[in-house]
């Protein structure tokens, strides 16, 4: 890195963190203001906003090191969750809207009534600000830290603070984050959303100029995909983009090919959690304008993060193949950032660099804002002090920002790699997705059903994946039941083994989702009254909740369960399609292309008219 190079790094965290000061003022008037923007964001503000948040250091590195290890194929873990994003645009951005809560778990209490619902919406809370939130920021930071060794050059140097030699890369990410603080603190969520709103512009495009400069670094299209092609020790010289899936189960995982239970995993389980859009993604919703421009939001985050923004990506690390064909002991995940400061001129590195950089901002200040939001909103307000005035509850909200920003930190500078922390949160992390489905599509669902199911998806998910066995039952248990489904060989565990991962998020899913249904049937029933206003205000389907709408007089509901369908796989069809079209663009497949770009445009066409038709007179506020 060029003093130039540092120059125009500065600069970018210089903006970031002027954006943040010029919206304190709006930013820090209300709660609302501080957490949904005082409900008037535009769909592209707010989609914008979702990608970049979604779009983080780690994500080039992580999705890179897979396509360099197994092929373009393998990037299927970073694309599967699209299935529950287009359902999320099709329904779930709709419903979230109509709520008009703060958070996406204070709904907990229009679903639910009494000690429970206060309960299960605490824990809720609580969980997610202190647990998840911190560990999502814990592998951005492990990213940013990556990034700091490769591109930035300062592996092996050290700062000395108050007597103490601190490693260059942690020096650097913390100096990053300490900006990302100071943007959360003081704009709230209107500043982090326009703050992701140049950064997203900023990231993207760096992307591409890095992606057209590796691409011309190779010789072209045409011939980095016939050096990969000839590349025999490369395992994805086919340059194929259908899923490989192998029915055999090993210790260390099917090289180039996903074994059927983490097919399982990833194609059937792991996008519910993305289908419900709750967390940081709730969040941009419930600060749209109207039902509209969520739903809309939603489908411009699903087309470009899954579609679009992937590909510059696996472009690089095609390329990163033939430069660095052997990455060394920096491992797979820093050939990203080593393309980088490799084909990029002085300048155009500080540019690149400044797009890493937003991109982690960009993150870490959602999740700041997002946890700081679940502790104040679902914890401190609700349960601690009630009464208290706006200007309070927006400064003991930039308190607890900082303590998360720590608590992320902490977890990052102590985990493995980004992929270990993935595999927890895969398994963790959807245990509870099918009972959160439940939550909207089954009347009969209780709190105390609710509250079961949470707690021993989290003992039998942690037991499982910390003490890498179940509850001592592995050999009496599974082995009869799971060890021939599963066709373990000799020396596989199921709670350890690469391949079993889908299993081991089946096994969880299925063991919540059963304890849910089954207390439910054995508890009584949610007041009658108040899951009549619950449907009332999300005109929710009828099938699931006839029971409570048979009272309501005159219901009319937003959308039938055959129009959901029908949207759902429309949106799947125009993102297969966009994401297609980019694919054979980069395996030099250009009439393919082509054609796939007309269909893409048409089907989008279609989805963007059956929207305004659905949702165009509808007016929530």
């Amino acid at each position: 890195m060029h003093w130039v190079d540092w120059l125009i790094v500065a600069s970018f965290l210089g903006l970031n963190i002027g954006i943040g000061v010029f919206f304190s003022r709006k930013g820090g008037k209300d709660m609302d203001s501080f957490f949904v923007s005082g409900r008037n964001m535009k769909w592209y503000i707010a989609g914008a906003s979702m990608i970049a948040t979604s779009f983080a250091s780690d994500t080039p590195l992580w999705v890179g090191s897979l396509v360099r290890q197994y092929g373009i194929h393998a990037a299927w873990q970073y694309w599967s969750p699209l299935i529950g994003c287009a359902l999320g645009v099709a329904l779930f951005s709709r419903v979230w809207r109509r709520t008009k809560v703060v958070t996406d778990v204070e709904m907990l209490e229009l679903r639910y009534s009494g000690k429970g619902a206060q309960t299960l919406r605490g824990l809720t809370a609580a969980v997610g600000a202190l647990l998840i939130c911190p560990m999502i920021i814990g592998w951005v930071c492990k990213a940013m830290v990556t990034i700091a060794q490769e591109a930035l050059g300062v592996s092996g140097q050290t700062f000395s603070v108050f007597g103490s030699e601190i490693p260059a890369e942690v020096a650097v990410t913390i100096v990053v984050m300490t900006c990302a603080v100071i943007v959360s603190t003081t704009g709230g969520l209107m500043g982090a959303a326009f703050s992701d709103f140049i950064q997203f512009i900023i990231a993207t495009l760096g992307a591409f100029m890095l992606s057209w400069l590796a691409i011309k670094e190779v010789g072209g299209l045409g011939a980095m995909v016939e050096q990969l092609s000839n590349h025999s020790e490369w395992l994805g010289r086919d340059m194929n983009i259908a899923p490989q899936i192998s029915m055999k189960v090993t210790a260390e995982g099917q090289p180039g090919a996903m074994s059927i239970w983490n097919a399982i995993g990833f194609f059937g389980i792991l996008w519910w959690g993305n289908a419900l859009c709750g967390g940081y993604q709730a969040q941009r919703i419930l600060a749209c304008k109207d039902t509209k421009h969520a739903s809309n939001a939603l489908l411009m985050f699903t087309l470009i993060y899954f579609a679009v923004i992937s590909w510059p990506w696996i472009s690089v690390a095609l390329a990163s193949i033939i430069v660095f064909p052997d990455m060394g002991e920096a491992g797979h995940d820093a050939a990203y950032p080593r393309m980088l400061l490799h084909v990029l001129p002085i300048g155009l590195r500080g540019i690149m660099m400044g797009t890493m950089i937003a991109a982690f901002t960009s993150t870490v200040q959602t999740m700041f804002n997002w946890g700081s939001s679940y502790v104040v909103n679902d914890l401190w307000r609700r349960f601690i002090v009630r009464e208290a005035s706006d200007k309070h509850y927006v400064r003991v909200s930039r308190i607890l920002t900082v303590c998360i920003a720590v608590s992320g930190g902490i977890i990052a500078f102590t985990a493995d790699s980004i992929q270990d922390l993935l595999g927890i949160f895969y398994v963790v992390g959807v245990a509870g997705a099918v009972v959160g489905v439940l939550r909207w599509l089954w009347w009969r669902l209780t709190v105390t059903a609710e509250i079961a199911a949470f707690v021993v998806n989290w003992i039998v998910g942690v037991v499982m994946l910390f003490g890498h066995k179940f509850i001592g039952l592995e050999t009496p248990l599974l082995d009869p039941v799971m060890g021939t489904l599963l066709q373990l060989p000799d020396g596989v565990s199921f709670t350890t083994g690469h391949d079993l991962l889908g299993a081991r998020m089946l096994f969880v899913m299925v063991v919540g989702a059963l304890t849910a249904v089954i207390v439910s049937l054995f508890t009584k029933p949610a007041d009658q009254e108040l899951l009549k206003k619950f449907v009332t205000r999300t005109k929710i389907h009828r099938p699931g909740w006839m029971p409570v709408i048979r009272d309501i007089e005159g219901y009319v509901p937003a959308q039938t369960v055959p129009q959901i369908l029908m949207d759902w796989v429309l949106v799947m069809a125009t993102v297969l399609a966009l994401l297609f079209t980019l694919a054979n663009v980069v395996r030099d497949r250009l009439p393919q292309a082509g054609g796939m770009l007309v269909l893409f445009i048409a089907l989008l066409c279609w989805v963007l008219r059956r929207t305004s038709k659905e949702l165009g007179e509808e007016d929530i506020d």
